[in-house]
């Protein structure tokens, strides 16, 4: 998929689900509500929102509203240049201020928008040059990466919480504090360690549970998602066909 930003009115009713792709949510008018697995917070032309690709996200929209919308492939090669890392800002969900100068660089984008919505090489442009101007505000005075290389990270400790609570939901926050580490440091050591955010890893256990599951047992398919903390068989049916390139009745066959 291409970048693509667009203006919309979000429904007054709530909803849910979840992409393969990173979303940013910027309030032109009115407001919505998220929570974003279970990061709750106000959407407005004052505070937007970020949404990492695959993270079940619920959402409703607050009388009249109309809403910035960015979507942006998560392994687009804008996001990791050699200058700046701005995948970064899509390693947990989190929402954000809008200062007066990013409401003006929104006005400037909403022109170009209506100029040449329909160019990728525009889109492109304005979302990352907005992106360069958020991950400033947002890291500009986060502690340098070789101040926390002292910490170890243990996996294990990791790995043994996750399988003890896999039913359950389980937040990056409570990750943080099973290693001893403040949240945004805990991302920061994990993505050096592993090679990817602590919530793809979660991610991952619980798909590689469900395979077990859907190898070793006859149990159907919203139990299964139950036990691996899932919301819902169409939640886990959505997330293992993107990790296996099978449907979990497929794998199941294939087993």
């Amino acid at each position: 998929m291409n970048t693509a930003i667009r203006v919309n009115r979000l429904p007054n009713s709530c909803l849910s689900h979840d992409h393969e792709y990173h979303q940013l949510v910027v309030a032109l008018s009115g407001k919505a509500e998220f929570e974003i697995e279970g990061n709750q917070g106000i959407v407005t032309p004052w505070q937007g929102c970020l949404v990492p690709s695959e993270h079940t996200h619920y959402y409703e929209g607050i009388g009249s509203n109309t809403h910035l919308i960015i979507d942006l492939p998560h392994r687009h090669p804008l996001l990791q240049s050699s200058l700046i890392d701005l995948s970064r800002l899509f390693d947990t969900p989190g929402y954000f201020t809008i200062d007066s100068n990013l409401k003006l660089f929104l006005s400037f984008m909403l022109k170009e928008i209506k100029s040449f919505g329909d160019d990728p090489g525009t889109a492109d442009f304005l979302a990352f040059a907005f992106l360069h101007r958020l991950h400033q505000r947002i890291f500009q005075q986060e502690a340098p990466l070789k101040q926390i290389d002292r910490v170890t990270l243990k996996l294990d400790l990791i790995d043994r919480y996750i399988a003890e609570h896999l039913a359950e939901k389980i937040s990056v926050a409570q990750l943080a504090d099973v290693a001893c580490m403040s949240e945004s440091h805990f991302h920061i050591m994990f993505r050096n360690v592993a090679g990817i955010t602590p919530h793809q890893y979660l991610i991952q256990a619980r798909l590689k549970e469900a395979a077990r599951l859907l190898r070793h047992s006859q149990s159907p398919l919203n139990d299964i998602a139950e036990q691996t903390g899932f919301t819902s068989q169409s939640a886990l049916g959505n997330a293992f066909k993107r990790y296996f390139q099978l449907t979990p009745g497929q794998f199941r066959q294939q087993h």
